[in-house]
């Protein structure tokens, strides 16, 4: 989905949330100070317009809900790279948890060799994967 789609969609929800077009023109022109038309927003919620930065905000503040600052924020890199961190790192945890509990099965003549191997080595590329996205940190 382009980004434009996902803002028209984003700010769909929005004006749907605040009761629709007619309470969203009156929302967003009492937080601006000026008047917006009924016309202008069916217009932007069809694609014919896009949402200006300000009529975004001042919805989003309205409805409480900043899902398109929030869906932004995404794409910044510092977040972006933290995502990751935490997505590799409980990769990390569940692979080494996955085998502890093999060994461990294996150990108790619960469970066979090849799979405690087989999980060790998953858990070993995953810190190994953690470890690589840390060190990219440093550079």
């Amino acid at each position: 989905m382009s980004d434009r789609m996902m803002i028209r969609a984003l700010m769909q929800g929005l004006v749907d949330k605040v009761g629709g077009v007619d309470a969203a023109a009156a929302l967003i022109g009492a937080r601006l100070g000026t008047e917006v038309s009924k016309g202008s927003i069916s217009k932007r919620n069809s694609g014919q317009l896009s949402w200006p930065l300000d009529e975004i905000m001042a919805l989003e503040d309205a409805a409480g809900d900043p899902c398109v600052r929030r869906w932004l924020a995404r794409s910044l890199p510092e977040i972006a790279q933290g995502h990751n961190l935490m997505q590799a790192a409980a990769e990390a945890v569940r692979e080494s948890g996955e085998a502890v509990s093999a060994a461990m099965d294996y150990a108790s003549g619960r469970g066979c060799r090849s799979t405690a191997r087989k999980e060790a080595q998953e858990a070993l590329t995953a810190v190994k994967g953690l470890a690589s996205l840390l060190e990219a940190d440093d550079g």
